[in-house]
């Protein structure tokens, strides 16, 4: 029985199957990039306020 029109072709099938491995590494790539940011931005933030916590506690 021959593939419907709609049915993509085996060759055609691994090479979207192929792009979308990809697309989705480079995806993650950007989400572990954007979570590294993120997860930096929190550190300098906790660095700020327990430096200003330092401070209160001495001042009090």
């Amino acid at each position: 029985m021959p593939p419907s029109p709609e049915t993509p072709s085996f060759r055609a099938t691994v090479k979207r199957i192929e792009a979308l491995t990809q697309e989705i590494r480079r995806e993650e790539l950007a989400a572990f990039k954007k979570a590294e940011a993120a997860y930096a931005e929190v550190q300098e933030l906790r660095a700020v306020l327990n430096a200003r916590l330092t401070e209160l506690r001495r001042s009090a």
